[in-house]
C-alpha cells in the first residue's frame, strides 16, 4: 500500500500471488475497512484508492469475486455510514435486511451494525464515508434508511457520481479550505438523495445542489471548447434544466456563461501558442481548435485580454526553441 498525502492506494498486483489474498485482508480488509475477507473464486484481484478529507473519505475500487464480513471486530467500528454503488450487482445485507444493488443505484449502511456484502462478479465500486452524527440531523428517520435503494436516475445521486470523477480525475492537493467545501457538497447531495428533513433539504438544495450543478456546468464547457456552436442551451439540456437558470448559476458564481467561455478559449489557445511542440500549427489552426470561427475576433479579444498578439505569443515560444 501506498501513501502520497491524503491518498492511499493498494494492489495486489503489488504481491506475489500467494500473498495476494493474506496481504489483501491484512492491509486492507483490518488496517482500512475493519472487514474480513472471503475470496468466492480462485482468483484474489483488487486495486483501491482511498482519498481522504475532513469529515469525509471516498474508496474507488475494483475487485474479482469476494464476500466482505465486518462481523468478526465490530469492537473496532466507528460511528459512520457507507453510501455505496457499483458498477455490477452486489448482495448486501444488514438488520435483518437484503437486498441486491445492482448497476447504478446507491444503498447505504452502517458501520457499526454487522454486515455482509458479496459480488458474484468483478466489480467496480465507489465508497463514501461520512459521520453519522453528520446525516443524521439532516436525514428523517435516517435508521430507516440503511439498505433502502436510491435509484440511479435520483438527480443528486447523479449530480453526486459526475462531482466524484471531477474529484477523482483531480490529482492536485486541494488545500484544506477547498477540500472542506467539497465535503460540504457531499453531504449535501447525500442528504438530497436518500431524503431529508425540511431544514436539511433547503440547506442542502440552496448550498449544495447548485455548487455541484455550476461545477457540472463549467466542466461540460471545458471539455467542449473545440465546439464553436457551443451555447448556454447545450448547456440547459445536459442538464436538464432552462438557459435562464444556467445563466444565474454563473452570475452567482461572479462571471455569466458567455464570460466564462470566451476566458476558457481563450485561456487555452493562450497554452497552446506559448508550447514550442505546436509551432508546426498556425495561429488560424489554433484559433479553430479553441472554438473560435472568426480570426478576427479571436485577435481583438486575445490582445484585450493579455495585452499581447497572439503573433507575439507565438514568436516568443519559437525564441525559445532557438
Amino acid at each position: 500500500m501506498t501513501n502520497s498525502s491524503s491518498i492511499l492506494r493498494f494492489s495486489t498486483a503489488d504481491y506475489a500471488e500467494r500473498d495476494r489474498l493474506p496481504m489483501f485482508r491484512e492491509m486492507f480488509g483490518r488496517g482500512v475497512t475493519n472487514m474480513d475477507i472471503e475470496p468466492l473464486g480462485e482468483e484474489c484481484r483488487a486495486n483501491i484508492e482511498l482519498r481522504l478529507f475532513p469529515g469525509a473519505s471516498v474508496m474507488w475500487g475494483s475487485n474479482t469475486p469476494h464476500r466482505f464480513d465486518n462481523g468478526y471486530d465490530l469492537g473496532k467500528a466507528d460511528d459512520d455510514c457507507l453510501f455505496v454503488w457499483a458498477s455490477t450487482p452486489g448482495l448486501f445485507r444488514q438488520l435483518g435486511r437484503e437486498v441486491t444493488v445492482g448497476a447504478g443505484p446507491a444503498v447505504l449502511m452502517s458501520c457499526n451494525d454487522k454486515a455482509v456484502v458479496e459480488n458474484g462478479s468483478s466489480i467496480h465500486h465507489v465508497t463514501l464515508k461520512v459521520p453519522r452524527a453528520t446525516l443524521k440531523p439532516r436525514i428523517k428517520g435516517l435508521e430507516d434508511a440503511f439498505l433502502r435503494l436510491v435509484p440511479a436516475d435520483t438527480d443528486a445521486l447523479r449530480l453526486l457520481k459526475g462531482y466524484l470523477t471531477t474529484v477523482h480525475a483531480d490529482h492536485a492537493a486541494a488545500g484544506i479550505d477547498a477540500q472542506r467545501a467539497m465535503v460540504l457538497h457531499i453531504y449535501d447531495l447525500i442528504t438530497l438523495a436518500l431524503g431529508a428533513t425540511g431544514d436539511g433539504a433547503a440547506l442542502a438544495s440552496r448550498r449544495g445542489l447548485p455548487a455541484v450543478r455550476l461545477d457540472a456546468m463549467k466542466k461540460h464547457v471545458l471539455e467542449q471548447l473545440s465546439n464553436p456552436s457551443l451555447s448556454v442551451n447545450d448547456v440547459a439540456r445536459r442538464q436538464g434544466v432552462t438557459p435562464r437558470y444556467v445563466q444565474k448559476l454563473f452570475e452567482t458564481g461572479g462571471s455569466t456563461f458567455s464570460s466564462f467561455l470566451l476566458a476558457s478559449r481563450l485561456s487555452l489557445a493562450h497554452r497552446r501558442l506559448s508550447d514550442p511542440g505546436t509551432l508546426s500549427s498556425s495561429i488560424s489552426t489554433i484559433a479553430a481548435d479553441c472554438g473560435f470561427g472568426d480570426l478576427s475576433y479571436f485577435n481583438q479579444s486575445f490582445r484585450r485580454t493579455f495585452g499581447e498578439t497572439p503573433s507575439d505569443v507565438r514568436n516568443r515560444a519559437r525564441r525559445h526553441m532557438d
